[in-house]
């Protein structure tokens, strides 16, 4: 009786995983279709799916002039100190869209020479191991103080930071990315920044579509943290439901 009762209880969380899962899968899949809808196919300077209120073309502009660029921290082993240093992002830092705060690494604050992350700063991992991971990108949402990004990063400030974050989101952008990699350098340089060009629309829609993209990526960071937490409370129940 006791078994049975244990199994009925660990599947309904399974379910309640499952489920959250699903919705979260659901959502990522949502915003991929919105992301080939609101912004121009290749070839096309309109998007296929406009919101309420604007019309006209896109302009193609190069990412260069309506953006800017900061460069990361280079640092040595022996530069590296506890809590109290100076935190650099690296590439672990960037998960799923998102700044994560559990792999990280501080220095010493003056080794420090690189800017300070700002609110709406989006860093891209621009060289790593993996080509897969290379333009994966987060934006800063909220003020860190004694941070700075890793000399595997590139920093870049806009005017209209959630409009950037979701332009990068695109396939215009992954695209771009492997038309510049190399055969075996897994990176993007500032030259292959510079020669990058993309569609934009008016400021007003730029800010709509970002606002867009922002409350989605707001319940994809919502809904993993839920799943994350059922998965925490099932493990949890593992080790105290069982001898």
């Amino acid at each position: 009786n006791e078994q049975a009762a244990i199994g009925s209880f660990f599947q309904h969380i399974d379910e309640t995983i499952a489920l959250s899962r699903r919705k979260h899968e659901k959502t990522k899949t949502l915003k991929n279709a919105f992301l080939s809808k609101m912004f121009p196919q290749t070839g096309k300077n309109q998007p296929e799916i406009r919101l309420k209120g604007f019309s006209g073309d896109w302009v193609k502009k190069m990412l260069v002039d309506e953006v800017d660029f900061f460069t990361g921290l280079t640092y040595s082993p022996s530069d590296v100190t506890d809590k109290a240093g100076t935190l650099v992002l690296r590439s672990s830092n960037v998960q799923g869209g998102d700044i994560s705060l559990k792999d990280n690494v501080y220095v010493s604050s003056e080794v420090v020479n690189s800017q300070n992350v700002e609110p709406g700063d989006v860093i891209v991992v621009v060289r790593n191991g993996s080509r897969n991971l290379i333009g994966k990108h987060a934006m800063i949402k909220e003020p860190m103080a004694n941070t700075v990004i890793g000399a595997f990063m590139t920093g870049i400030r806009a005017p209209t930071p959630s409009f950037l974050n979701a332009l990068l989101d695109t396939q215009q952008f992954s695209d771009e990315i492997s038309k510049n990699l190399g055969a075996t350098i897994n990176q993007i340089t500032g030259g292959m920044f510079k020669s990058m060009e993309f569609y934009f629309p008016q400021a007003e829609e730029q800010i709509a579509i970002g606002q867009s993209f922002k409350k989605i990526d707001d319940t994809l960071a919502l809904q993993a943290k839920q799943l994350k937490t059922l998965e925490s409370f099932k493990k949890a129940l593992l080790a105290k439901m069982f001898v």
